[in-house]
């Protein structure tokens, strides 16, 4: 590896727009990086950022009722779409006219405790739920959190995990033309997260924390296979169709207490977490495992580069962080290089043409203590030379 292809620290410029950000799509019709940037304090002051990926500058504010999170494009339709994931619905902005939409609600609110007893859900495994649950001050909400969405250009429908407070997760399928909840697919077990798609192949990717990999075909809106893989907390993932690999982190965050009391078992830990594996899509077989820095969370590909690039918090609520962006060459499953973004780099997104990474870089408990502002980086892409 030549020390020229590594990213220097000159490489890197920041900026500070909000209070919270999130997550980041880049638009190759819009050629501009859109941002969601929920507010905790008030959520009515929530916005989608829309950044000029050259100057930095935030071009447009646009207003969001209430927190939006993860993000999916419709760069053909001018569509940008947002899961609401406290509030049970998906926002749509219209990223040419800068403005929100509409609001696709998925589900109603429950109260927790009357919602477990129709689940069945009784003795210690409801005293668990309910004094956890008491330690948030909640007691009704709504029933499935919404983080990640995938967004398909074929059927044009959206596909987003629903995680299950103290139930079973679901997948929910929106048909984004008629803006209506299409389908609610059951049996996702506990804690559904990551989720990537195969367009051409017609695959729906989607894992859990539990070692389970699903693939929903998503034209007839069906799990096909369930896969177990010798991984715990497979969160984000993304699909690499010349090879039909999939790339992954494997978070290692502790959850056994939630995860057994779902479960109604010690469940056997498969993995020690804190790396990246690399699955055949077909059989979800390991076929590499590589060693990142603590708490991996976003990750993105490079193709033509083979350069794989996984941002890992090293460390949730502290007092300083020390976040890392790791460099992994696809080829041969080596690291290439580990960059520090501090304090917890968190989503990443390419422009088109790749000669630019985004992200978004959580602060730490201090910098929150203190209200100061998140940032949204913008990484120079050094081409490799011949290896």
């Amino acid at each position: 590896m030549n020390p020229m292809d590594h990213i220097q620290l000159s490489d890197i410029q920041r900026i500070y727009p909000a209070t919270t950000v999130v997550e980041l799509v880049f638009s190759d019709a819009q050629q501009a990086l859109f941002v969601s940037a929920p507010d905790w304090e008030d959520e009515t002051q929530s916005r989608v950022l829309r950044i000029n990926p050259q100057t930095l500058s935030v071009e447009a504010e646009i207003a969001l009722p209430v927190k939006g999170f993860g993000v999916a494009l419709d760069d053909k339709r001018g569509l940008l779409y947002l899961t609401q994931g406290f509030n049970g619905s998906v926002a749509v902005v219209d990223i040419c006219k800068n403005r929100l939409i509409a609001i696709i609600p998925l589900m109603e609110e429950v109260v927790f405790e009357q919602r477990y007893q129709q689940e069945g859900i009784s003795g210690a495994r409801l005293a668990f739920l309910m004094r956890e649950l008491a330690r948030f001050g909640v007691s009704e909400g709504y029933p499935w959190k919404l983080r990640e969405l995938v967004f398909d250009p074929v059927t044009e429908r959206l596909f987003l995990p629903g995680l299950g407070l103290g139930i079973d997760s679901v997948l929910f399928v929106i048909d984004t033309r008629e803006r209506r909840l299409e389908k609610v697919l059951p049996g996702f077990r506990y804690n559904v997260v990551g989720i990537t798609l195969d367009s051409q192949g017609r695959r729906v990717f989607v894992s859990n924390m539990q070692g389970h990999l699903f693939v929903v075909d998503p034209d007839t809106l069906s799990i096909v296979h369930c896969h177990e893989v010798a991984a715990d907390q497979l969160l984000n993932m993304v699909y690499d169709r010349r090879q039909n690999r999939l790339f992954g982190v494997d978070q290692g965050i502790d959850r056994r207490d939630w995860r057994n009391n779902h479960l109604e078992r010690d469940y056997i830990s498969r993995s020690q977490g804190h790396e990246v594996f690399v699955l055949n899509a077909d059989t979800a077989e390991i076929i590499a495992r590589m060693a990142t820095d603590e708490i991996p969370i976003g990750l993105v590909w490079d193709d033509e580069q083979e350069r794989l690039y996984v941002a890992n918090r090293r460390g949730i609520r502290v007092d300083k962080g020390e976040g890392t962006l790791t460099v992994f060459n696809t080829r041969n499953y080596t690291r290439v290089q580990t960059l520090q973004i501090s304090p917890h780099p968190n989503s990443l997104a390419f422009d088109t043409e790749k000669k630019y990474l985004f992200l978004t870089v959580k602060n730490d408990e201090t910098l929150i203590r203190d209200k100061q502002p998140e940032c949204v980086a913008r990484l120079r892409l050094i081409k490799k030379t011949v290896e």
